[in-house]
């Protein structure tokens, strides 16, 4: 269960120049209402293809996506103006090229650290090691484009009002890059970044189990938005 405001996007422009931060502004069609300006302040990063970046979104043809509403309703009723909370996954989808050694020698460091965090040692390792071995190898000789997450648009973030999702076609986002890119962050950063992306949606899903829980005791206490 997310917001989902696909189709009420109006425009918008987000940043990740200061590294660990993505600030910026969105505005959402709501129907016969002015549009919804909502500020960010997130904590974390983009994805590699656009870390560092700043994006432009825009879409020619807004609407209330949801036709059960009322006439006069808005699919953006209770969405914060202000959206304070973790970044997602984050990402325009474009690739990092094909596969090559070098790409599977980092990858292979950030699982042996998410395997070592795990406890896994002996012959379950050593068949985790093999597999992933001959999985990166027939990617790389089948020259398969590596993509850090999705190969389209795609904005995750998790704020005070839930879990928000934006998936955007690519002709709707621009990437306008920093002078100088910033530098590579290490398998421990990388991994680090992975768990902070769990523990949000972690701390999402609890959220929402606790919503539905109350609310059979009788006392609801917030909506929760559907797919």
């Amino acid at each position: 269960m997310a917001w989902r405001p696909n189709e009420n996007l109006l425009d918008g422009e987000l940043s990740n120049r200061i590294p660990g931060k993505v600030t910026g502004w969105m505005r959402f069609f709501r129907r016969r209402m002015r549009p919804l300006r909502v500020a960010f302040d997130l904590e974390g990063d983009f994805h590699e293809d656009i870390r560092g970046s700043d994006i432009v979104l825009k879409n020619d043809h807004p609407s209330d996506e949801d036709d059960s509403l009322e006439r006069d309703g808005t699919y953006m009723e209770g969405f914060d103006p202000v959206q304070r909370g973790t970044v997602g996954d984050m990402t325009a989808g474009y690739s990092l090229g094909p596969w090559t050694e070098e790409l599977a020698h980092r990858l292979k460091a950030q699982l042996e650290i998410n395997w070592q965090d795990n406890g896994l040692t002996g012959t379950e390792l050593e068949d985790r090691r093999r597999d992933v071995a001959t999985d990166y190898a027939a990617k790389i000789a089948a020259e398969e484009l590596y993509f850090p997450y999705v190969d389209y648009p795609y904005l995750e973030w998790y704020s005070d009002n839930g879990r928000v999702v934006l998936e955007l076609d690519p002709s709707q986002i621009a990437v306008i890059r920093a002078a100088s890119p910033p530098p590579k962050k290490s398998p421990q950063e990388l991994v680090q970044d992975r768990k902070n992306r769990a523990k949000a949606f972690g701390g999402f899903m609890h959220g929402m189990v606790e919503s539905f829980r109350k609310g059979k005791n009788g006392k609801v206490t917030g909506i929760v938005i559907g797919e």
